[in-house]
């Protein structure tokens, strides 16, 4: 396994773990109308903190656990990476249309900026599928 490869499933899961449990931990509360974006505005600084020391710590493990393959990205890798931008750019953009569309529905601002946020993370999870699917499968 390269070391783009490995970067990549430390990342998707980072993402899934870290935005899994924001949206676990928001969501139940925001639905029952007890929350406002000021209100969770230190669980999401939380959150991206979290996943910018976890990415640090992830690629640190990489790197030491195969140094010789930190510079090794090739055409193969810039291949995967272009079909995976492709792929989920659709993706961001179904949820930036439908962020629009709440905000012509007059709905709070909460509601329009985790849907943005949901777009984004489901947009880099998807990407890191794609790429893990590429990877495997070859391209």
């Amino acid at each position: 396994m390269s070391f783009q490869e490995k970067s990549n499933l430390a990342m998707t899961g980072l993402f899934v773990l870290v935005y899994g449990g924001y949206f676990a931990t928001v969501l139940p509360s925001a639905l029952s109308g007890e929350v406002s974006l000021a209100s969770v505005q230190w669980l999401l600084f939380g959150a991206v903190v979290f996943l910018v020391v976890g990415g640090v710590f992830a690629h640190v493990l990489v790197a030491i656990a195969a140094p010789n393959e930190t510079d090794a990205a090739d055409e193969r890798d810039k291949l995967i990476e272009m079909r995976a931008d492709a792929r989920t750019s659709y993706v961001l953009g179904f949820g930036a249309l439908m962020a629009m569309g709440l905000a012509l529905l007059e709905f709070d601002v909460f509601w329009i900026a985790h849907v943005l946020l949901a777009a984004l993370v489901a947009s880099e999870v998807a990407k890191g599928v794609f790429r893990a699917i590429d990877y495997r499968r070859g391209v």
